[in-house]
């Protein structure tokens, strides 16, 4: 019999995170898909993350990978918008969902999670 790996502490609070996160992007877009259907992309964008936060939660190497650049990307933005005169307050909070989520995807556990299980 085979036993079942379960997840660190760092990564069931990221995807709990993240499975809110994107359920919550998911509820807002299909209130709001009659009024224009940019928010029909929006509602697919939550599903993203929601297959994501289940690819990290099994373990996918590729899944860490993606979240870790999406970090990037959030990082970058509140850095550019702080550059282009925004308000800080936006710009920080901007930035501390990118800057959690990489701090739990890196904890020593959660680096040890994502790689693969010795041969038996």
């Amino acid at each position: 019999m085979s036993e079942t790996r379960k997840a660190p502490a760092s990564i069931q609070v990221f995807v709990i995170l993240l499975y809110i996160g994107g359920g919550l992007v998911v509820l807002s877009a299909l209130t709001r898909v009659w009024s224009t259907p940019v928010y029909a992309a929006y509602g697919l964008l939550g599903l993203g993350y929601l297959l994501l936060a289940r690819m990290v939660q099994l373990g996918r190497r590729w899944a860490r990978t993606v979240m870790l650049a999406l970090c990037g990307v959030g990082v970058a933005l509140a850095v550019a918008r702080l550059a282009m005169g925004g308000d800080l307050v936006s710009a920080v909070s901007t930035l501390a969902w990118p800057v959690v989520y990489a701090i739990l995807l890196n904890t020593k556990a959660s680096r040890a999670w994502f790689q693969p299980e010795p041969a038996a």
